[in-house]
């Protein structure tokens, strides 16, 4: 899903920030990148420093804490109950940041800790939110 998403939103104008859970140092830059860095839309982070080469679920982690940090709000789809996401969310929660999730019977435990639910109804409103963070 995230892949798509990124594929989307790369075809699009506006600007995208990747953030890899290890280092940027001797990064490869995939063809599809090329384009919307060269037109300065692409933007590469990393919390980590070049000896962090692989991938672990730990510095996966701390790349989703950095980035909740940085971020106005965050959007969740789906965390089940008791899984690693609903306890990211809790701490992200606990920070007063804002989450929304998808307003569905699977998402219940999100809403109920605080997460605002996103409908049809609604969507307007997170559209707006979300434009107005980024500018």
């Amino acid at each position: 899903m995230e892949r798509e998403c990124l594929t989307i939103l790369l075809r699009g104008t506006q600007p995208v920030i990747i953030c890899h859970a290890r280092s940027i140092n001797n990064m490869r830059i995939n063809r599809e990148y090329k384009k919307p860095l060269k037109d300065g839309r692409l933007l590469f982070l990393s919390p980590f420093d070049k000896n962090q080469q692989r991938i672990s679920a730990k510095s996966s982690h701390y790349r989703n804490l950095f980035v909740a940090a940085m971020s106005a709000a965050i959007f969740v789809a789906h965390a089940g109950p008791a899984s690693k996401t609903e306890s990211f969310c809790k701490e992200i929660i606990s920070w007063q940041k804002q989450i929304y999730t998808f307003d569905s019977d699977y998402n219940k435990n999100l809403i109920k800790m605080g997460a605002r639910p996103v409908n049809m109804d609604n969507v307007s409103l997170w559209a707006n939110l979300f434009a107005a963070n980024n500018e």
